[in-house]
Formats: C-alpha cells, sequence, structure tokens
C-alpha cells in the first residue's frame, strides 16, 4: 500500500502544474482490480517534469522525486500525435518508479517504458499521513497515534479474531458488521464475524439486534488502544484467535474486550450511546 502525500506533472514552458485529481484515492493497494492515483484530463502540453512524495506503508519510509521527464522521446514514442495520450506513472517498492505512456486508440495500444527513476528515501511525520484529522466524529483520528510505524501496523497488519456477542435478555442477533482504520468492509464477503479468520484490525463494528423491535448498538475503537491489544495477545503462545466480546445493554452502553487464553484486555468506546431503535424490520440471518 501506499499513501500519495503530494504530486505533480509541470511544464516550465507554460508554467503549469497539474496534481491529483480532487477526487482522487491517495491510498493506493497493490492488488488486481485496486483503484490508482489519477490526474484530470489536460488538454496542454506534455509535462516535463514530474514530482512525488508518498510513504510505502509496507516498508514504513517516505520516498520522494523531483526528477526532469524526456520530451523528445516522449514525443517519438507516439504513434499519432491526434491520439490521446496517458501517462502512467509507476511505483514499485524500494523507491523505483517507471515512467510509461499508452494510446488506447492506436493499434499498437499498450504501455510503452519511457524511463525509470530513483526516488530517494527522505524523513517524514505521522502529521504527514493523516492530516491531523477523521472522517466525522464515529471515527478515530490517526493522528493521535504514537508513531509512523503504528499507522502502518493498524492498517496493514492482520490477526486471527472474531466477535462474540453477548445480549441481554432473549433478542435475536439479525446483523454484526466491521471497518477497517481505511474504511473499508471487514470481508471476507458474507463470512460471519463471529467465526474467527485472519482479518485487518477493526476500527468500528456495530450489531444489529433484537425481536419484535430492533436496535443498533456499536462501537468505535482507540486505535493506539486496540493496535497495543492486538500485539500484546499475539505473544500467547496459542492457536486459540482473539476475541472481541460485545457484551449488549437495552438501557446502557455495551461494553466491549478483547481476550485470548486466560488474558482480558477491556477496550474503550470512543462514541459511547445507548442502543438505538431501529424504524424498519429485518430478517434474522439463518
Amino acid at each position: 500500500m501506499l499513501k500519495i502525500l503530494d504530486a505533480g506533472l509541470i511544464n516550465s514552458f507554460n508554467q503549469t502544474v497539474t496534481r491529483l485529481d480532487h477526487y482522487s484515492p491517495k491510498s493506493i493497494f497493490s492488488k488486481e482490480g485496486s483503484e490508482s492515483a489519477f490526474f484530470g484530463t489536460q488538454n496542454e502540453l506534455l509535462p516535463d517534469s514530474l514530482t512525488i512524495k508518498y510513504f510505502s506503508v509496507e516498508e514504513n519510509k517516505f520516498y520522494q522525486l523531483n526528477a526532469k521527464l524526456p520530451l523528445e522521446k516522449i514525443h517519438n514514442s507516439l504513434e499519432d500525435k491526434e491520439f490521446e495520450t496517458d501517462l502512467k506513472i509507476e511505483i514499485q517498492s524500494g523507491g523505483k518508479i517507471s515512467l510509461k505512456i499508452e494510446q488506447p486508440e492506436s493499434e499498437k495500444s499498450g504501455s510503452k517504458l519511457i524511463l525509470s527513476f530513483q526516488a530517494k528515501e527522505i524523513t517524514g511525520t505521522l502529521k504527514m499521513l493523516v492530516d491531523g484529522g477523521r472522517l466525522n466524529e464515529e471515527d478515530y483520528d490517526l493522528s493521535l497515534l504514537r508513531r509512523v510505524s503504528d499507522y502502518s501496523d493498524i492498517i496493514t497488519q492482520k490477526y486471527v479474531w472474531k466477535i462474540k456477542i453477548e445480549i441481554e435478555g432473549s433478542e435475536k442477533i439479525l446483523e454484526s458488521l466491521a471497518y477497517t482504520f481505511e474504511r473499508e468492509s471487514i470481508g471476507p464477503e458474507n463470512a460471519s464475524l463471529e467465526n474467527a479468520l485472519l482479518r485487518n484490525i477493526p476500527e468500528s463494528a456495530a450489531v444489529e439486534w433484537g425481536n419484535e423491535q430492533h436496535y443498533h448498538s456499536f462501537c468505535t475503537f482507540d486505535g493506539q488502544e486496540i493496535l497495543d491489544a492486538f500485539k500484546d495477545l499475539d505473544k500467547i503462545k496459542s492457536n486459540e484467535p482473539a476475541v472481541i466480546t460485545f457484551k449488549i445493554f437495552k438501557n446502557a452502553f455495551p461494553k466491549v474486550q478483547i481476550s485470548k487464553a486466560d488474558k482480558m484486555i477491556k477496550l474503550k468506546n470512543i462514541n459511547p450511546t445507548t442502543p438505538i431503535k431501529m424504524s424498519y424490520i429485518k430478517c434474522p440471518i439463518e
């Protein structure tokens, strides 16, 4: 995974700088079908310089590249100057960056390597990664983490865990959901969180439950606390999974803890609320 901190295509002749599109994702995953960061479509001169600054999550390193682009080589590689041209910047591990071009309308469509670069490793801070904010009041503010390495771990590290739900009374569990600190649904799809699987650390989790009247209870975790808890429990030499236990009450805040073997750690809910009554009816999961 890469976190793009800044990227720009520059033409020094007309002093234009094109930066990543406002809607472009800044977190890029190197897996099939993943999104890419993108610049908006331009009807301008080709850029003669590239600047990019990013963080490699797996390597836990910051990189920066400021490079001149070989305009003559780019022009000579074009099949037809009238065709739309896509510039592709591919980032590999170790700060290796490749510049390629594509012309989708060309009969000889496909990527052509123009030049490879080596980005230099730079010193970075946690503030550069998290912008000191959160998505909304229910999300954990990642700027509260202690170290840059904690940012990498909380997003990429996976542990074998499951959720155990204890409900006051005899109500049925209708659905359980969880999300990562990248706000992605924790899967795989249709896999119950009550089964132990290798998963990302959860940022939040929710339970819908009830009989005739249905309720919604949720918890947003303290990132540093739950990260430290998983690391602590992982030291236990046992094949047992970590178990996140939700104790749900109708008229009180839910209580949450995580345990493995004989060790139990209480977890905070950073935005505690009593159960919310649902206004629609859902069928129980069989």
